[in-house]
């Protein structure tokens, strides 16, 4: 039987609007929703997929040991999970996911390249770039045939994270040991520089033009917005405990900041980097397993085509949790696998 949101409480749903003269108030109903989600769960090596329209748990998939990172084609047909391993066992592997069929497809052995982690679809959906932490390098493999079809080198330790730009011609990776992001061209292979942001950066994410990098600091507890052109930080968001997962809406106008150590989640105004919404995330019934005592830690971040929605994975309580990113509520929480952590939006297939 498919699992049911765990809670949906109405006052979430719907929100007062202003009242005119003695006419009665009107209310506002949230947007509806569709598509897909996939869950990454470390502990358990397995993916929990998420129809968006019925709110259901549609499939648990089993995946390779460690899944950290999920990714999703732009056609709405493929999901990838990123296999990354545990400590004594490195991955490996890519598991591929049928998301019309709600099952494994395949697994994609790397090979030599072991701790693949972020990953993003290229422009044709043929194409996959994926960070692999050994090897100092961003894989470029072939969906179609399961090959690397081609490496560029980082030239940097721990290359974690990635982020593409909607062209698919900018790529940026996230160095975690010396702070430092690497710039990238997939379509010529070739690597654009580095550049210094702050300590142990990881969580990435770039506006859809290519403009601006942000970029989560752990060990500094801020977010940096480097400009691409320039080379170098442009504004910094202070005031975090770990912004450990940022993405940003596809017509560029929000992004979406997880910070597992405060129990919160922003919604901030990529233009003028304000503040628009600050999403407490209730404490109760955290598990023992929550990376930070006491806190639902989310995580894993991803958005909605349309803009509408943010999506966020909560470690501490082994679920994920939907907000409306214009009045900043959760709207629902639904119960996934154990130490949930990347995240993957899938639209309809088309």
């Amino acid at each position: 039987m498919p699992i049911r949101a765990g809670f949906v409480a109405i006052g979430l749903l719907v929100a007062s609007s202003s009242q005119s003269g003695s006419g009665p108030a009107r209310t506002r109903l949230a947007p509806t929703e569709s598509g897909w989600l996939v869950v990454t769960n470390m502990n358990d090596n397995t993916a929990t997929l998420i129809d968006l329209a019925s709110h259901t748990v549609r499939a648990t998939l089993p995946t390779g040991i460690g899944p950290h990172e999920a990714a999703a084609s732009h056609d709405g047909r493929w999901a990838v999970v990123s296999n990354y391993g545990i400590r004594d066992k490195p991955g490996s592997t890519l598991t591929v996911i049928d998301i019309a069929r709600a099952s494994v497809a395949r697994t994609i052995d790397l090979g030599r390249y072991q701790r693949p982690h972020g990953m993003a679809f290229l422009p044709g959906d043929t194409m996959l770039a994926v960070t692999s932490e050994a090897s100092k390098a961003v894989l470029l493999v072939d969906l179609r045939s399961g090959n690397v079809a081609g490496t560029i080198s980082t030239d940097r330790p721990v290359s974690h994270m990635l982020a593409l730009s909607a062209n698919g011609e900018l790529l940026y990776t996230t160095n975690i040991v010396d702070g430092s992001i690497t710039g990238i061209n997939p379509k010529t292979m070739t690597t654009l520089g580095v550049i210094p942001v702050a300590k142990l950066v990881e969580g990435i994410a770039i506006t859809p033009d290519g403009k601006q990098v942000w970029v989560g600091s752990n060990g500094d507890s801020l977010l940096v917005v480097v400009d691409a052109k320039l080379g170098r930080a442009v504004d910094t968001l202070k005031g975090f405990g770990m912004p450990y997962r940022t993405a940003i809406t596809n017509d560029g106008k929000r992004a979406i900041i997880s910070d597992p150590a405060r129990a919160e989640v922003r919604v901030v105004e990529v233009a003028t980097r304000k503040l628009v919404h600050l999403v407490r995330i209730p404490t109760e019934k955290v598990l023992p397993t929550a990376e930070f005592p006491g806190s639902p830690c989310p995580e894993g971040v991803t958005v909605s085509t349309d803009g509408n929605w943010g999506y966020v994975t909560l470690q501490g309580r082994n679920q994920v949790a939907g907000i409306e990113l214009s009045s900043g509520k959760i709207t629902w929480v639904l119960p996934v696998g154990a130490w949930p952590d990347g995240i993957a939006y899938v639209p309809l297939a088309r």
